[in-house]
C-alpha cells in the first residue's frame, strides 16, 4: 500500500498540496485485504489477493462479490461409467470440457471439478442410465463436496427392461470456497446397470453418459 506523504519541512502548504495530490490519486482505489483486517464493521470493501476477488464485510464475515464475469463450465463424458461392486459409491470421471472459466476438471483426479473462485453456483447434472438385463435394478446418484456427501441430495431411479435407457437430471445451488472440488457419485444394486451413452450416427452426435453444466450466480 502506498502511504500518504509525511508532514516534513517547514512549509505546511507544500505538504498540504502533496497530501491533496495523494488523496486524489489513491483514495479512489480499492485497498488490499490484510491478514489482520476485521469484518466486525459492515460495509468495508476490500480486494482479497488470495481469491482474486473483491469482498465486503457483513455480519463478521468477508463476503466475496462477483465482478465483471462469472465462472462457468460445461463438462461431459462419453465413456461408460460402471461400478465394480454393488452398493458402493463410485465417482463419475469427466473426459471432455465444452467450455470453462474459473471451473475445471482436476488434472490428476478426473472425477473432481475444481473451483478457483468462491461463490454460489447453479449446477445441472444429467446422466443416461442403461440396463443390461430384464430384472429390476436401482441406481443412486448424489453430489460430494471435498469428499463429503451433500445431505438430502440423492436421486433414486429403477430400470427393469433389458437394454432400456433412462435419462435423469437434477439442478441445485451450491456454496463453495476457492479450492473446493465437486464430485458426482453413483451406486447400483446390480452390475447390470450402468451409465452408458451412444456413439455418433450419420444423423446425430454422440450421447454422453453423464454431463455437468455449472454457472456462478450473483446473490
Amino acid at each position: 500500500m502506498i502511504k500518504p506523504p509525511p508532514p516534513l519541512g517547514d512549509l505546511w502548504t507544500e505538504w498540504g498540496e502533496r497530501l491533496n495530490t495523494y488523496l486524489v490519486r489513491f483514495m479512489n482505489r480499492i485497498q488490499f485485504k490484510q491478514a489482520d483486517d476485521s469484518a466486525s464493521d459492515d460495509g468495508v470493501f476490500l480486494w482479497d489477493r488470495e481469491i482474486n476477488q473483491p469482498v465486503v464485510s457483513y455480519n463478521n464475515e468477508w463476503i466475496p462479490l462477483a465482478y465483471s464475469y462469472n465462472s462457468y463450465g460445461a463438462f461431459y463424458t462419453l465413456t461408460t461409467q460402471a461400478a465394480t461392486t454393488i452398493n458402493t459409491a463410485t465417482a463419475i470421471t469427466w473426459g471432455n470440457t465444452a467450455v470453462a472459466s474459473g471451473v475445471s476438471v482436476d488434472g490428476v483426479v478426473t472425477s473432481r471439478i475444481n473451483f478457483s473462485r468462491a461463490g454460489t453456483y447453479e449446477i445441472h447434472f444429467s446422466a443416461e442410465m442403461h440396463s443390461e438385463s430384464s430384472s429390476a435394478k436401482t441406481m443412486y446418484m448424489w453430489p460430494r463436496i471435498n469428499g463429503t456427501d451433500v445431505p438430502g441430495s440423492t436421486m433414486v431411479n429403477v430400470i427393469t427392461a433389458n437394454n432400456q435407457r433412462k435419462t435423469v437430471s437434477r439442478t441445485g445451488l451450491f456454496q463453495v470456497e476457492s479450492g473446493d472440488y465437486l464430485e458426482a457419485m453413483f451406486a447400483v444394486d446390480s452390475l447390470d446397470l450402468d451409465l452408458h451413452g451412444l456413439a455418433a450416427t450419420a444423423f446425430c452426435p454422440a450421447s454422453p453418459s453423464a454431463a455437468l453444466v455449472i454457472t456462478e450466480v450473483t446473490v
